[in-house]
């Protein structure tokens, strides 16, 4: 029997600290607004003290909203205190009922298993209509378009002529100026010396790599035209890197041969032209492409 009556006073102690977690404390509402129109969207500010640990989390489907409805929740802070917790939730509502209202907003407190429904202290919100006390409850139609004084301008049609004909003469001239300048810094074609042979040693650029960075990816780039040349009967040498491109396309070059190709020659030009250096290991990679290039059909 003594045991019994223990689990009966076991069971309410812990059913009474289950509730204690849950039993309002200090909660307060704040209301942004106690004058708003209809569909009128403001703030309310609540604070919610709970048991440390407890969830608390907006009931937005409760009736105790009196007319308005929950759109978004804007901030949620919990600040931790010895057994208690403080949460503040700052929340965008719109009213949709006119007249007097009493808005009570809810909560959901979750303490473990338990969850528990919690109305807050109510405010008081008038809702105004938006429309005047007298106007009709109907759309009215727009007024008729009213006419414009005056008549078109003599100089309109002149001053439109000109103004196309001088933005053309302007296109004209920076299309120009922009064809000049990018014919003086594209690259030159690279034109091998009339006594160098087309297909030199690349034991010679491997020997360069590291002293002459700039000799080495120019004999790198001449054995690849050169071989290309050999290979497919077309001026490789006399190409740039873009020409040499397309022009592999229309050969119908392989298409992994021909993007080791152009990756190897724009390597090429970037070392020669721009002041490229590339590291070490980049530089033994190029020369290791290089090799595959030209022994691919041997």
């Amino acid at each position: 029997m003594k045991k019994v009556i223990g689990l009966l006073v076991a069971s309410v102690l812990v059913t009474l600290a289950n509730q204690s977690a849950l039993v309002v404390a200090d909660d307060t509402v704040v209301a942004a607004r106690t004058v708003a129109f209809v569909g009128e969207q403001f703030e309310i500010s609540i604070e919610v003290e709970a048991a440390e640990g407890a969830v608390v989390e907006i009931d937005p489907t409760s009736p105790s909203w009196g007319g308005t409805e929950v759109v978004r929740i804007v901030s949620d802070v919990t600040t931790n205190g010895p057994g208690r917790s403080l949460h503040g939730i700052r929340i965008i509502v719109a009213a949709f009922q006119l007249g007097d209202l009493t808005v009570a907003p809810a909560v959901l407190v979750t303490s473990g298993v338990d969850v528990h429904q919690r109305t807050l202290p109510a405010v008081a919100l008038k809702v105004q209509p938006t429309l005047a006390a007298n106007a009709p409850l109907e759309l009215s139609p727009l007024p008729p378009p009213s006419e414009v004084g005056g008549g078109e301008s003599p100089w309109l049609r002149p001053a439109i002529w000109l103004g196309a004909i001088a933005g053309f003469i302007f296109v004209s001239l920076a299309l120009y100026s922009a064809a000049r300048w990018v014919g003086r810094h594209l690259p030159k074609r690279i034109e091998p010396p009339g006594d160098v042979p087309m297909l030199p040693d690349l034991g010679s650029a491997e020997a360069l790599l590291a002293a002459d960075p700039v000799r080495a990816y120019r004999t790198l780039g001449t054995v690849v035209r050169g071989e290309l040349a050999r290979r497919y009967g077309f001026p490789a040498v006399a190409l740039t890197t873009n020409e040499l491109q397309r022009r592999m396309e229309a050969e119908g070059v392989e298409r992994w041969e021909a993007r080791l190709v152009s990756g190897l020659l724009h390597e090429c030009d970037a070392v020669i032209y721009a002041g490229y250096r590339p590291a070490p290991e980049r530089r033994l990679a190029d020369l290791t492409t290089a090799r595959e290039i030209v022994e691919a059909h041997a």
